[in-house]
């Protein structure tokens, strides 16, 4: 991803070493690494992957006239509908190139109609399956949906420029709004002609070529954001495909600081500058990284420690038909990281090969027991603070006791 974020951007920028600045601005962010520590995230790395081949291809066809490109356009933006829903912004983003950087002054063109070809059987498939269709967690509250528009704009927008730190802010911020509506509703109101005016004062001292590069790289952004803005919430891995856009932007806003510090100094002092800027922004996001790779370490050992724990019990348990296992003080996260959000029956089937096998999560001991009152082939575990578990029961005293795992032999 970060190879073709800089042959994007060598294109786009035309320039290789700020090129460079942008795929390694891209690769130490921390705002979005969930995507690449978590296994459940691979989809949005593919997607990723075949999306930014999708733009690339377009950009070569455009340069050299080249069907194949053309093809291998469609192809990847296809391709990346296999791997998550997101892929259907593919075709938006290679629309948005050409309209921004594109010669042609037509909003619409008859290519646009075989680049969005693609989402047809897409939703058609979708529809089929009956899958997500805005309900649980894909869910919108038209309501709230401006509301959660903003708020979740701020928070992916601060997850890019500080990573993680930036979440308890964020946070802060949403429990103000639920609180306070009327008072965010106006802020909301008078942020607008501030960003308009903003806008008018900034590009009237930017060449045109600049600015269509910081049009396109708030759009990729925005575009790429689009499936999830309106959701309640923000996570870290949605905000992996959009980061692109946000380093591109990093990387002119760089550019401009370096060219105004030479201006009121010189060449030397502009430079010293700039290092010192660069520097304190990576030590910023590599300090980051490193608590997020501890936190994932850790979730991963928990894992490990589960599953070699709970296996001490599989020799007695197999065979039998029907099963229910309650748990208690199941680990979500660690950190920034996550153990168990979802997946323990799935891991469970593999120890245990039981089709029958119930699985219950509890976050009181007693209410596992009471559940599992008067049921022979009711089991409750307990997660201790490493991750590991132990069977435990309930004496006629209302005592809890730990049961001895059979030993294997």
């Amino acid at each position: 991803v970060a190879a073709l974020v800089f042959l994007i951007s060598k294109r786009i920028l035309k320039n290789y070493f700020l090129s460079v600045v942008t795929a390694i601005l891209f690769v130490i962010l921390s705002g979005y690494q969930e995507a690449v520590f978590w296994i459940s995230s691979t989809g949005f790395l593919f997607n990723a992957v075949f999306a930014l081949l999708g733009i690339l291809s377009f950009i070569y066809w455009k340069e050299r006239k080249k069907k194949i490109y053309l093809i291998f356009s469609f192809a990847s933006i296809a391709l990346s509908l296999l791997f998550h829903e997101l892929g259907v912004i593919a075709p938006l983003l290679v629309i948005t190139y050409d309209v921004v950087f594109g010669e042609s002054k037509k909003i619409f063109k008859k290519i646009y109609l075989y680049l969005l070809l693609p989402l047809l059987p897409y939703l058609i498939l979708r529809f089929a399956a009956h899958s997500h269709w805005f309900n649980g967690d894909y869910s919108y509250n038209l309501l709230k949906l401006p509301y959660n528009v903003l708020g979740n704009a701020i928070g992916y927008i601060a997850l890019d420029v500080l990573g993680p730190i930036s979440l308890p802010f964020y946070e802060a911020l949403r429990v103000f709004g639920r609180g306070n509506i009327v008072i965010a509703v106006l802020i909301s109101i008078a942020v607008i002609p501030i960003l308009i005016f903003s806008y008018k004062l900034l590009f009237k001292k930017i060449e045109i070529e600049e600015r269509r590069i910081i049009i396109f790289a708030i759009l990729f952004f925005i575009i790429s954001l689009l499936p999830f803005l309106g959701l309640g919430n923000i996570t870290s891995r949605y905000s992996y495909l959009s980061s692109v856009g946000f380093v591109i932007l990093l990387a002119i806003l760089l550019k401009k600081t370096y060219i105004y510090l030479i201006s009121i100094s010189d060449r030397y002092i502009g430079t010293v500058g700039i290092i010192i800027i660069a520097t304190v922004y990576c030590m910023v996001q590599l300090f980051s990284l490193q608590k997020i790779h501890r936190d994932w370490q850790e979730a991963g050992e928990k894992s490990k420690r589960f599953l070699i724990s709970i296996e001490e019990y599989s020799k007695d348990f197999w065979i039998r038909e029907n099963l229910k296992f309650y748990f208690v003080n199941m680990p979500i996260r660690n950190g920034e990281a996550w153990v168990w959000p979802v997946g323990l029956k799935d891991a469970l089937w593999f120890t245990f090969k039981n089709p029958n096998l119930a699985v219950y999560t509890m976050s009181d001991t007693n209410l596992a027991f009471d559940q599992a009152a008067g049921s022979s082939s009711s089991h409750i575990f307990r997660f201790d603070k490493n991750g590991n578990v132990e069977e435990i029961s309930r004496t006629k005293k209302g005592q809890i006791i730990l049961v001895n795992p059979p030993r294997q032999h």
